[in-house]
């Protein structure tokens, strides 16, 4: 199921990775861009990328901020950044990102970024090279390569980042943490992550056809990096989750909010293996359905290995130590992990707020006894907030707990989630050298699986 865009062979790879593997700086610009010294005392100046839908959301956490001006605001649909737009009426408007960071340089101090997934390293790799601190949205980025370069940059640039998975500032992954330490929980046998996503149109299904261009939208700055393609209302402006071309699909979606707990609680790393299956899907959207099942080598599991299933698409996991199944297959109960030790099992929602060790008669049970340990692990001062808790960390100068040196191989392997859609058996994956070492073919999907656009990287 390819098209000439998706035929992206190993040697294209190389060459892309050797092509943007280089210093990535923008014309005109020193190798070490200056940045404005920040106090505490100070506050930050925030252009926001993307001010239509979930940008909304960083608006509203950052709007009375005691940490933050709003610098300015880019979007490329004027009609659907329109609330966010009034919100800040005297403030510069942009369309396009590159335009604005050259033209403000001086006056932002750090982006939020809230576009589609296909546009996220490009943004964050121009921000980064002009110096500035970044937020972005989950999933960090698009492809595994792509995370690992963000990561990279980001390290040798110094600046401050976070990835927008707000799970990360709740207690849940901490509690869940000092419970294992304390041996309530025993070895972690498996784990059991489901969504309902996706909850947009795809599988089996055809790119719409052509349909007039908005006057309010420019589409070539939507499309950024990403081949040419029809307009559609049908992808635009939420359906291109859908589509491999800019969204990562149910996995990429959701399992950055969901699977946080437990690669947080136990440290899972890079896995080892990965395998799963899934239902139909064509040669531009992702499955309606899929599972996959990841191997981790960990201390904590059962023989120092820990297995961790992804369900979505509405796939539930069944025989689950310790839970009816009536509770599983409550429709209410739509996204959630099960975790399974040999002396207990825990379960919680996607954002891991309050964790149960189930049933709710052992967790009043071990409450009573005192059982559970005291907190031990330091918790946000920003839960439900995370861009007031990197906003602050700006100017403290402090990488906060979900800066991308966590954020980018939490994404990896939120994105591997997907490889099994279109290798069949167990792929065996070497992190050292992001491959698969028993499945050369399979390499190619840690990549783009198509050529960027490079007037929007950074050169």
């Amino acid at each position: 199921m390819k098209t000439a865009h998706h035929d992206f062979s190993r040697r294209k790879f190389l060459l892309n990775a050797a092509l943007f593997g280089g210093a990535m700086f923008l014309p005109g610009c020193a190798s070490s861009p200056k940045r404005r010294k920040l106090g505490p005392n100070d506050r930050l100046n925030v252009a926001i990328i993307g001010v239509g839908g979930i940008g909304k959301l960083s608006i509203s956490k950052l709007k009375d901020s005691p940490f933050v001006n709003m610098a300015a605001f880019c979007d490329v649909d004027e009609n659907r950044a329109a609330e966010g737009f009034k919100s800040f009426p005297k403030i510069p408007k942009f369309r396009d990102y590159r335009a604005m960071l050259d033209k403000m340089d001086s006056q932002i101090d750090a982006v939020v970024i809230s576009t589609p997934d296909h546009m996220h390293y490009p943004i964050a790799s121009w921000a980064i090279a002009k110096g500035k601190h970044v937020y972005c949205q989950k999933p960090l980025t698009r492809t595994v390569w792509e995370s690992r370069r963000l990561r990279r940059l980001a390290k040798e640039a110094g600046v401050i980042t976070q990835m927008g998975n707000q799970g990360h500032t709740f207690d849940g992954w901490r509690s869940i943490k000092e419970w294992c330490e304390a041996g309530i929980l025993g070895q972690i046998e498996e784990i059991h992550s489901w969504t309902d996503r996706p909850i947009w149109p795809q599988g089996n299904i055809k790119r719409p056809p052509a349909q007039p261009i908005p006057a309010t939208l420019d589409y070539n700055l939507w499309l950024g990096v990403a081949p040419d393609a029809p307009y559609s209302q049908d992808v635009l402006p939420f359906n291109w989750r859908g589509f491999r071309d800019y969204g990562t699909g149910a996995g990429g979606d959701m399992a950055c909010h969901i699977l946080d707990v437990s690669y947080s609680a136990f440290g899972l790393d890079a896995p080892k293996k990965v395998w799963g299956d899934c239902s139909e899907y064509s040669e531009c959207a992702w499955p309606q359905q899929a599972t996959s099942h990841i191997e981790f080598e960990n201390p904590r599991g059962v023989d120092g290995k820990i297995t961790l299933h992804w369900y979505d698409g509405g796939r539930k996991p069944k025989n689950v130590k310790r839970v009816e199944q009536s509770f599983i297959d409550d429709p209410r109960m739509k996204n959630g992990t099960l975790i399974v030790g040999t002396k207990e099992t825990v379960y919680t929602n996607e954002y891991g707020i309050n964790p149960l060790i189930f049933p709710r008669s052992r967790m009043v049970e071990l409450k009573r006894s005192g059982a559970l340990p005291q907190k031990s692990i330091e918790r946000s001062k920003f839960a439900d907030n995370p861009q007031q808790e990197w906003a602050k960390a700006c100017l403290d100068n402090v990488q906060p707990p979900a800066n991308f040196e966590y954020a980018a191989p939490f994404t990896e392997v939120s994105l591997l989630l997907m490889v099994p859609v279109f290798e069949s058996g167990v792929l065996e994956y070497d992190a050292s050298k992001m491959r698969f070492s028993n499945r050369p073919s399979a390499d190619k999907y840690l990549s783009s699986l198509y050529e960027y656009k490079k007037e929007f990287l950074p050169s």
